[in-house]
């Protein structure tokens, strides 16, 4: 049943968490440390294990190591997929989306959707029935260190076809798709 389950203490997991918000972005192990809120020795050796998964890559420089998320392992992609959307709801995102525009249909879609976004990417967000209406999502800004991008439109009909497949293929997080 759990074939595919990493088993990981609390601080890998936060240090794959972590990794997967500045994926990108190779940190020294005193600076997952500093982040962390905890010794570079205990990041030092919660490393080991998550480089034997092949979760991270571990590259020296100048008597240090710089850590980041192995992006090129496809497992990575599909738990940094789920860590994506953990932190979309926990931020409290989603249920702000769905008080804001309640009775629309909002789908998460594009890289961040997907796992493959970057530290430069943005959170796309469709919101589908009705107009558009400015709202300030810029706490959610801070809280994901992505920019909230709101793609707003009248109906399915009314979006390009290669646009609505990208869409299509992303998370919907309220009301729903008829096609």
């Amino acid at each position: 049943m759990d074939k595919d389950k990493l088993k990981l203490t609390s601080l890998q997991r936060e240090i794959f968490a972590l990794l997967c918000m500045k994926v990108g972005q190779p940190l020294s192990l005193r600076e997952i440390a500093k982040i962390s809120n905890v010794s570079p020795t205990a990041i030092s050796k919660s490393i080991p294990l998550l480089e034997k998964e092949k979760l991270i890559k571990k590259e020296e420089m100048n008597n240090s190591y710089r850590i980041e998320l192995n992006t090129s392992n496809h497992k990575v992609i599909q738990y940094k997929r789920v860590e994506n959307l953990r932190l979309f709801y926990e931020s409290g995102l989603a249920n702000f989306m769905h008080e804001s525009f309640p009775g629309r249909t909002i789908i998460l879609f594009g890289s961040y959707s997907l796992g493959g976004d970057t530290i430069k990417s943005d959170i796309d967000i469709a919101i589908i029935g009705g107009k558009e209406k400015p709202i300030d999502t810029s706490i959610y800004d801070k809280i994901l260190e992505r920019k909230i991008s709101l793609n707003f439109y009248d109906s399915f009909k009314d979006i390009h076809r290669h646009l609505k497949d990208n869409i299509l293929n992303g998370i919907v997080i309220s009301g729903g798709v008829q096609l």
